[in-house]
């Protein structure tokens, strides 16, 4: 088997110049994933409050939502417990919706329907596509 794969490179053959290279690479990467980790928050937060504002925050529980995004989308649902403090809400799906899809939500991936009565046809297929 070892004659299959060859003989093992000599990694001697690197020069300092390779070496500072790769450090330098590794560095610079490790730099950049800081930084950006850093200034998404001041970047990104302000967008998702933003647009949770859009949406009708703040919430209350007893507020009529609907949700945008998962198994249950376009579902009308009651909130049932409010995180302020995490921008999520947590709503009451019927047992046979919550086994389909998850019951927390973050502010921005919910809107306030006030208007609306909450949905009945719990299993009625939704149409495919976008």
């Amino acid at each position: 088997m070892a004659k299959a794969l060859g003989t093992t490179p000599d990694l001697s053959a690197l020069e300092v110049e390779a070496k500072s290279y790769l450090f330098l690479l590794g560095t610079t990467w490790l730099l950049g994933f800081c930084v950006a980790g850093l200034v998404g928050w001041f970047i990104l937060g302000p967008l998702y409050h933003y647009r949770a504002e859009l949406n009708g925050y703040p919430f209350q529980p007893g507020d009529r939502v609907e949700i945008l995004v998962g198994a249950n989308r376009g579902r009308i649902v009651l909130v049932a417990e409010v995180w302020d403090w995490r921008g999520d809400l947590r709503v009451n799906l019927p047992e046979s919706a919550s086994r389909k899809g998850k019951t927390m939500f973050h502010f921005a991936q919910v809107i306030k329907a006030n208007d609306a009565e909450p949905s009945v046809a719990a299993d009625r297929p939704q149409a495919a596509g976008g």
